[in-house]
């Protein structure tokens, strides 16, 4: 991912996540049917009609990526949703979405997170894309959501956070989801230990992550791959920031939560190399 595309316009991770979703809310299929509305009103209008088109969708799934990439975008979606779903009864703060891209968490689940400072962090060019279409369309922002625009690669997450209004040591949850596997290795665990000694006890992080190896898959069809990280150096990176782990599931997993029928059988295959957990602070 580099500084010109960051700066220049939305990364191409961010606008096939967004295609993913929009197509996954139009499906019939139960098993990759998803509840992100705001998805499809994201994308240009000649791509939101084509949403509409039977078997159009086959078509839309073959340009966003190799086979399973979009099984996987729409399974870690669902456990996503399901974690914000329920955000409402943790009380948190406040919640950061970092390289938040296209994602609508902060107006769907606006009732969820009614009582907490929103902070969404990515690219000033994918942010003005979004907001634009959140006006065209009549989305309304919330007033706890806070926009804020960044470099990843020369910029500081904690003093742009902490520039805006975060305040440390809160209760805070953390989405990092698409995002550290496309950093350089010292940056990514930079970034996550930086942001982690923000948080106060009881906030919750979510991270989706590449596996070690990942970085030796260079091209998953989306961005080039960076950064990947084995069971023990996520243990270690939670628990020198005083995490303790909730849960973790890897592709596979995941497959098997959302895409199994009531016969055992998995009706839709996931690609790829990478795991999403959920960890608390102690």
């Amino acid at each position: 991912m580099s500084i010109h595309r960051i700066e220049t316009r939305a990364s191409r991770t961010a606008d096939i996540t967004c295609g993913c979703r929009a197509i996954s809310f139009y499906e019939s299929n139960p098993f990759l049917k998803s509840g992100d509305w705001v998805a499809p009103m994201l994308l240009p209008r000649d791509v939101q009609k084509l949403l509409k088109i039977p078997h159009a969708d086959k078509l839309l799934r073959y340009l966003l990526g190799p086979k399973g990439v979009y099984e996987w975008v729409i399974a870690r979606t669902k456990y996503i949703d399901n974690l914000f779903e329920k955000a409402g009864a943790d009380t948190f703060n406040q919640v950061i979405i970092l390289g938040a891209g296209f994602d609508s968490r902060a107006v769907r689940f606006h009732k969820q997170l009614a009582g907490a400072r929103v902070f969404e962090l990515d690219s000033g060019t994918t942010q003005l894309m979004k907001t634009i279409q959140y006006l065209k369309h009549g989305i309304i922002i919330p007033e706890n959501v806070t926009f804020i625009p960044i470099n990843f690669e020369i910029e500081s997450v904690t003093a742009k956070l902490e520039k805006a209004g975060f305040i440390k040591d809160s209760k805070t949850l953390l989405l990092i989801e698409g995002a550290v596997q496309y950093l350089k290795p010292v940056l990514a665990r930079q970034t996550m230990a930086s942001i982690l000694e923000l948080t106060g006890s009881g906030s919750r992080l979510i991270l989706e992550y590449g596996e070690a190896g990942m970085s030796d898959w260079q091209d998953n069809g989306i961005e080039q791959l960076k950064f990947g990280l084995n069971e023990s150096v996520v243990n270690f990176l939670l628990s020198e920031s005083g995490y303790r782990l909730l849960d973790r599931k890897n592709s596979k997993e995941l497959e098997k939560t959302f895409f199994t029928d009531t016969r055992g059988r998995v009706r839709n295959k996931v690609q790829g190399n990478q795991s999403i957990l959920v960890a608390e602070r102690l």
